[in-house]
């Protein structure tokens, strides 16, 4: 009775997931932290570049995918800019570089999923 059960679970599961028809959503948005502690700040330094890479990347791997030379073109991140040492004013630095990195290529990340997210069939 059980076996049954989750079988037809598994089957109405593969069913759900074949049946979709768009890829899973850009991630949002790292939130700034309420408190500007250098803790607090080092985390969300780290938070904003996976975001700021995770974008960068599905651009570039879109682009590879596609091979359309009509892709919007972008810039990559320059890591030389961003400061090595720990103190609460490189990271506020840091922070402001890779917000304007932000917003800069999340503009063109939500263009090329709108565009490009449906699955052909």
């Amino acid at each position: 009775m059980t076996k049954k059960i989750i079988l037809k679970i598994i089957i109405l599961l593969q069913i759900i997931i074949f049946s979709c028809t768009s890829i899973a959503a850009l991630p949002e948005e790292p939130e700034p932290p309420i408190e500007h502690t250098l803790k607090s700040l080092s985390i969300y330094e780290a938070q904003l570049v996976s975001y700021a890479l995770y974008l960068e990347t599905f651009l570039i791997r879109t682009k590879e995918k596609l091979g359309n030379k009509n892709f919007p073109s972008f810039t990559l991140l320059e890591a030389d800019v961003l400061r090595d040492d720990h103190t609460l004013e490189a990271v506020k630095e840091n922070i402001m570089h890779l917000k304007r990195y932000i917003n800069n290529i999340k503009p063109i990340a939500i263009s090329v999923y709108k565009k490009y997210s449906k699955l052909k069939k």
